[in-house]
């Protein structure tokens, strides 16, 4: 009984700690969303010269953007909470629904967006 108390008073303390030093460090703000991931992407149309672009998942639950960067700060923060997976661009939108991660690949926004002109091949 002795163990357990001094066990629970310990935590107790490390529990105060933490919070002291959240307090004294504001924490970096990323956008990340820690709430239910958005519906899949009703509308998008990948280049061919994308179809083989892989991109970066990370499965938490809650993710629901790829990243064209292994190193991305959005996707840094999935380590422990999730894992990463390594897939083709088409195969992140179509079977994960995922949209693109405004931190690192912006540049991609044009797939979702209906309003872009596209030259179509024939």
């Amino acid at each position: 009984m002795i163990l357990c108390l001094a066990f629970f008073s310990c935590q107790q303390q490390e529990t105060a700690d933490d919070a002291t030093a959240t307090a004294k460090s504001p924490a970096p703000e990323i956008a990340t969303s820690t709430s239910e991931p958005r519906p899949a992407p009703a509308f998008y149309v990948v280049p061919e010269k994308l179809l083989e672009k892989r991109v970066w998942i990370c499965e938490d639950g809650s993710a629901d953007v790829f990243h064209l960067k292994h190193d991305c700060p959005i996707l840094i923060q999935c380590k422990g909470k999730g894992s990463f997976r390594n897939l083709l661009l088409p195969k992140a939108i179509e079977d994960y629904g995922r949209y693109n991660c405004q931190e690192c690949s912006k540049e991609l926004d044009h797939i979702f967006d209906e309003e872009t002109v596209r030259t179509i091949k024939g």
